[in-house]
């Protein structure tokens, strides 16, 4: 047995494990108030949202049509699906060390019965949740259940439910694949070895590929057709701009620094709930820097589109050579953070 096959498969049996750093699903619901949708992330061992009050929202307007209070503590599967994930992990270790090739199978088909079981327990709960509803609801459509898809896209009343698998469940769907993949080589290497070291180059590129194109990065402002999720303006001006990537890879993008700091207070985005928080600094127009390393000033000189007249440079050295005669104050990004909602009154001094 070659050993790149061996560590094909320990891939294989170690990318499930991603599921305890990453969501497993997402379900998002779209509706007119709701013009970017309030997304759902479940976890093995937790149910999030986009923020803290997600769920609490969800379950405002589950009441409306009575269905039942999503409450994660009360779900058992949140309490021994990671037990499962973990064991069949350290079973594909096993299976490792013994380098039969059979058994990489054997692994495999278990995770397939087991994703398959998962599956259908994911339908009963969306069946229970969305069926049995409460006589008293304040709103009844006769005849309707407000069940969402296991998979895909379907309209409950103005709602648009997308349920999807999220970045934790295309990491296991990607071992499951590696094992197979790995089985398969194996039992083809004798007549084909050439053709199989090919084949398992475009594996590892494909694998590369895959890890990278879920990794959880920022994006360029799109200014023009990008909006401002704070204050819902259209993002336009290069000198200006902010974005705010989660912990679960969704990115928020905003026309102003103060409108960035501003909804993630009032959204009560707390820090291990952000990956990014990225702004554009005024002397490198259409840029993305670290807000962190960034310095910030208040000057009557330099309004910004908000009107807190707070602009973001990417060195102190650049205030001179920006604003002739600045005489504002500076700020660091974490002092901007905590004092925004008591920055002192400013009047324009425009040229």
């Amino acid at each position: 047995m070659k050993v790149k096959f061996n560590y094909l498969f320990l891939l294989a049996i170690l990318l499930p494990l991603a599921l305890f750093a990453f969501p497993l699903w997402k379900i998002t619901l779209q509706a007119p108030q709701y013009p970017d949708g309030i997304s759902m992330y479940i976890w093995i061992n937790q149910i999030t949202g986009d923020s803290p009050s997600t769920l609490q929202n969800i379950n405002i307007l589950n009441h409306y049509v009575g269905m039942q209070f999503i409450v994660p503590d009360s779900i058992p599967e949140l309490k021994y699906f990671p037990w499962i994930v973990g064991g069949m992990s350290l079973l594909g270790l096993l299976f490792f060390q013994i380098k039969k090739k059979s058994l990489y199978l054997t692994w495999a088909m278990i995770m397939i019965v087991l994703g398959g079981l998962g599956v259908y327990d994911f339908y009963l709960w969306e069946y229970d949740y969305g069926h049995n509803l409460s006589p008293k609801a304040p709103i009844k459509v006769p005849g309707m259940a407000y069940q969402p898809p296991v998979i895909g896209s379907k309209m409950l009343l103005n709602f648009k439910a997308d349920s999807w698998p999220s970045t934790g469940g295309y990491f296991l769907g990607a071992g499951i694949a590696l094992a197979l993949l790995a089985f398969w080589l194996e039992k083809k290497k004798a007549s084909k070895t050439a053709v199989l070291e090919k084949a398992m180059a475009m594996i590892a590129l494909i694998t590369i590929f895959g890890l990278t194109s879920c990794s959880i990065t920022p994006r360029p402002l799109a200014l023009g057709s990008d909006h401002c999720h704070h204050c819902k303006m259209k993002i336009v001006q290069p000198q200006y701009g902010a974005e705010l990537v989660s912990s679960t890879g969704k990115i928020y993008t905003f026309d102003a620094v103060e409108c960035l700091v501003q909804y993630a207070d009032e959204n009560k985005i707390s820090a291990e709930n952000i990956a990014f928080e990225m702004v554009v600094p005024y002397d490198q127009p259409g840029t993305l820097m670290d807000a962190a390393k960034c310095v910030f000033i208040r000057s009557a000189k330099l309004p910004s589109p908000m009107g807190m007249y707070i602009t973001a440079l990417s060195s102190k050295s650049k205030i001179e050579p920006i604003i002739d005669g600045y005489d504002g104050e500076i700020y660091t990004w974490e002092k901007l953070q905590s004092g925004i909602d008591n920055l002192p009154g400013i009047t324009a001094q425009l040229p």
